[in-house]
């Protein structure tokens, strides 16, 4: 156990993590009307930090809250934009009367498509957002907990995709992280990492 970083209780359950930054920038592609969205992911930092079990669970029940404020700010807006939705034989008048039982639907709908989002992250990956903001990383920056268990509950090798899906990164760097979490490397071979940059290109047609 070590100090949490977040409330100092020493019932810290403290990790490893990997600090990336990454910028991303849009140019022309090779086909016309094509651009290319190049992101850029470099590994700036890799140290142990400690959170509480209450603090990583208190980061994920605010998180999950949240999803309250923005159904009720987005169900309103995607309303005022339909008023503006033309379609041929369109009734206002039909539409409004419809909106006490529509309009509740739409916002259960999209209330339980943000709580699928947020309810199945384990409370370590908002753990690692309270880090970072405690640390005073910079926006464009996340942290990498390098633990099994915030990438897959089930007794298998994490593979890269797991590590990609549940965090921001995208580039290979998942690859060469993938070892030390499933125990086959050590981590202080990740220090050769620091200062790497990893780039990941896709095309982007906007």
């Amino acid at each position: 156990m070590s100090q949490c970083i977040q409330c100092g209780s020493p019932d810290g359950d403290e990790r490893l993590y990997v600090c990336v930054e990454s910028e991303t920038e849009t140019v022309p592609g090779e086909k016309r009307g094509w651009k290319k969205r190049i992101r850029r992911e470099t590994v700036t930092e890799i140290a142990p930090y400690a959170v509480c079990p209450d603090c990583a669970r208190k980061a994920k029940i605010k998180a999950v809250l949240m999803t309250i404020p923005i159904t009720l700010i987005f169900v309103p807006l995607l309303v005022v934009m339909s008023w503006f939705t033309v379609r041929p034989h369109r009734n206002i008048r039909e539409e409004v009367a419809s909106y006490p039982v529509t309009v509740p639907l739409v916002a259960v709908g999209f209330w339980l498509c943000g709580l699928s989002v947020y309810l199945p992250r384990p409370k370590e990956l908002y753990a690692a957002e309270l880090v970072r903001k405690r640390v005073g990383k910079p926006n464009n920056a996340f942290l990498v907990p390098l633990e099994p268990r915030c990438y897959t509950r089930r007794e298998k090798p994490v593979k890269p995709s797991d590590i990609t899906y549940r965090t921001a990164l995208q580039s290979d760097l998942a690859e060469k992280l993938t070892p030390v979490i499933n125990g086959e490397a050590d981590a202080a071979s990740l220090q050769a990492l620091v200062g790497q940059t990893f780039i990941k290109e896709e095309r982007a047609r906007w």
